[in-house]
């Protein structure tokens, strides 16, 4: 199994907030672009974002494994992610909801 995680239980979490903003920054671009009918960014964005989301898949999944280890982490730490979680869940559906609706007018 690919490893992306810090072995430091407080940098692996920091890493963990870091790569889910990140995806979340290349969703909310790819939901602009396709409001503007930007096709250059929506395709540029497109190859980031699916390399986001395959690293955000394996230290997500790295992380579950792991996760008896990020028990003893600051609370705080742990709310930055939560919120970076809830973050992300936000942007991905409504960047569905756009993409749904685009398909609609096809």
């Amino acid at each position: 199994m690919t490893k992306l995680l810090n072995d430091d239980p407080r940098q692996a979490v920091e890493e963990m907030i870091k790569l889910t903003n990140g995806l979340c920054e290349l969703i909310e671009a790819e939901s602009a672009s396709v409001a503007t009918n930007d096709g250059t960014t929506f395709s540029t964005n497109e190859m980031n974002k699916e390399a986001a989301i395959e690293a955000y898949e394996i230290a997500a999944a790295e992380f579950h494994n792991r996760i008896n280890e990020f028990r003893q982490v600051d609370k705080n730490l742990i709310t930055k992610l939560n919120e970076a979680q809830d973050s992300l869940k936000s942007s991905t559906n409504n960047n569905l909801k756009i993409l749904q609706k685009l398909q609609e007018q096809e």
